[in-house]
């Protein structure tokens, strides 16, 4: 059978925890009788068993501009240039597919965390020591178990407990390992720990590059330069620009490394803060380009000489280099765990993610169309650096201003960005080491802090010697094709299969129903198959978030467009230059 079974039927988003009980004897002749029922909760009972799972930390707001945070990095002041020459309406268009994309891979990364969680209360309730999840779910394999966990048909089927809990949560390295065993742990936690490196030693260069850029440190102190962008054309400035280079790693230091020691609840009132100050600054960015293309540019082209706005252009060269600088501007999926666990309206998840997508999508295409139609060719890779000219000595101080927080954004993103990123990175490379997720325990809270400062330090440190990543991040940054595209979807099927597997042996019970069907009417029959596609689908499908985008040939299109995403990416890592 196919994986929604055969047959027309109505699809059901159930709310949780199906009760499936098969009468006694239904192994025997099929009739109306014997068909499974699928009793499901009332919303009231769903809304106390969920919060009544632990102390809740976040709200639905905080937990959206952390989760905002976690996606917007430094990288989108790159989308205007790649906008520009490869087609604003080609940027806008791709950049809405990546997002839809995401969107849904991002629900199925819910799904396998809440899939995850349901086996584990397998395990924790058959009461057998030493039990493991490859006990209980390896596909290919009779589980030593499978006499407890999977009854024949003359005993009720296993109630799949889906959900996401307060005092439990499984990183992407754990998913992994409970759905392809150990070397799917290993091989997630070591591209996930690659990716989270270079990521924040390129949160470090460019803290220290953009502020040692704006801030006039040779008015004040000697040994420190002025900064210009052509110092940045190399591995690293010289002179006294290189001094204020280094002084300025030493400020994020001091900034980022307390923040890498604080749990997520007690970060909420920085990341707020600093979500707020990024985007009112890309608001003020938004509003200036505006402003200069009604009423005229401060720099740049004379009304005679216009550049072409190139919004229905198509230059395929520069589209190769838009592909990945869309993609890794969206990436959130390894963070989703360490975002899920804390936040207070579990049911409520799928939502804020979604949300937070979505609000990342429409920033970065209004900031993007925006700073390309007014800068045109004279747009920079790095778009902030446009508003170097603005913010000098004679023009209006309201205009200056506006000019140096534009400049200062990218600084303010990675410092919200970074405590989160080195976060995740430390809870993959303990996960790595031993096994086991030890953020949530108390009795290793102290060391876990010491891990985090320690880590955070070595990023930063590494900054001062390198101030351009360029290269390095080109190659690493295909490593996030693997994270937010590839790896949930293989969660997802792998996922769907082993629950199936092991909650109540369905296929092995529907197969053998189907067969005694054959001597019944055809109508009969056909209403019969109806209700095990349906059944078929109970046994997977997780409480809220599951939906439309769970079905087969969904994840059959989401993968295709993910492979043609990831070649042109690597046709943009390896042949353009």
């Amino acid at each position: 059978m196919s994986d929604y079974g055969s047959g027309s039927y109505t699809f059901y988003k159930i709310t949780r925890k199906p009760t499936i009980t098969i009468p006694p004897g239904a192994g025997g002749s099929i009739s109306a009788a014997s068909i499974p029922t699928i009793n499901i909760q009332t919303e009231e009972q769903v809304d106390v068993a969920v919060e009544g799972d632990g102390v809740a930390e976040l709200g639905i707001l905080p937990a959206f501009i952390m989760s905002l945070n976690f996606i917007i990095g430094a990288g989108f002041f790159s989308m205007p240039y790649v906008f520009y020459h490869g087609g604003i309406f080609w940027g806008v268009l791709t950049l809405f597919l990546v997002t839809v994309t995401l969107v849904i891979t991002s629900n199925w990364t819910l799904e396998a965390c809440s899939r995850a969680q349901a086996l584990e209360t397998v395990i924790e309730e058959s009461g057998i020591p030493d039990l493991t999840f490859q006990d209980v779910s390896i596909v290919g394999k009779r589980s030593r178990v499978s006499s407890l966990l999977q009854p024949h048909t003359k005993s009720p089927l296993i109630t799949p407990k889906y959900e996401i809990t307060m005092n439990r949560k499984f990183e992407f390295t754990e998913l992994m390992e409970v759905f392809f065993g150990k070397p799917g742990r290993v091989v997630t936690a070591s591209l996930t720990m690659i990716y989270l490196f270079v990521t924040l030693v390129g949160y470090s260069t460019i803290f220290s590059s953009t502020f040692s850029l704006v801030m006039p440190y040779n008015n004040s102190i000697p040994q420190l330069g002025a900064c210009n962008i052509s110092d940045y054309a190399g591995l690293l400035p010289t002179g006294l620009c290189l001094n204020s280079y280094r002084f300025s790693s030493l400020i994020y230091a001091c900034i980022v490394i307390p923040m890498c020691t604080m749990n997520v609840n007690t970060l909420k009132p920085f990341q707020i803060g600093l979500s707020f100050v990024m985007q009112g600054s890309v608001l003020l960015a938004v509003s200036h380009c505006i402003y200069e293309i009604v009423v005229g540019n401060i720099s740049g082209p004379t009304p005679e000489e216009h550049y072409p706005s190139r919004m229905f252009d198509f230059d395929f060269k520069s589209f190769l280099n838009m592909v990945p600088i869309v993609v890794y501007s969206q990436v959130l999926h390894e963070g989703i765990p360490m975002l899920a666990q804390p936040a207070r309206n579990k049911k409520k998840l799928h939502v804020m993610f979604g949300a937070a997508l979505s609000f990342a999508c429409m920033v970065y295409s209004t900031f993007s169309v925006m700073a390309a139609l007014r800068y045109r060719e004279d747009v920079a890779t790095i778009a902030s650096l446009n508003w170097n000219i603005s913010r000098q000595p004679g023009n209006p101080i309201l205009v200056r201003i506006i000019s140096y927080l534009v400049m200062l954004t990218p600084s303010v993103v990675v410092c919200s960005a970074f405590p989160l990123y080195a976060t995740t990175l430390v809870t993959n490379f303990i996960i790595l080491v031993t096994g086991k997720d030890y953020s949530l325990d108390p009795a290793h809270k102290g060391k876990l802090k010491a891990i985090s400062a320690i880590t955070s330090i070595v990023p930063v440190a590494l900054g001062l010697f390198i101030s351009n990543l360029q290269v390095i991040a080109k190659y690493a940054g295909l490593i996030g094709f693997m994270l937010i595209l590839f790896i949930p979807i293989m969660l997802q099927v792998q996922s769907r299969k082993k629950c199936r597997r092991v909650f109540g042996q369905v296929d092995q019970w529907i197969e053998e129903s189907i067969a005694a069907s054959l001597a019944m009417k055809e109508e009969d029959r056909r209403s019969l198959l109806n209700k095990y596609a349906q059944l078929r689908d109970v046994m997977t499908m997780c409480p809220y978030y599951s939906s439309w985008w769970s079905r087969t040939w969904v994840v059959v299109i989401v993968t295709i467009f993910s492979t043609v995403l990831f070649v042109l990416g690597c046709v943009s890592a390896f042949i353009t230059k």
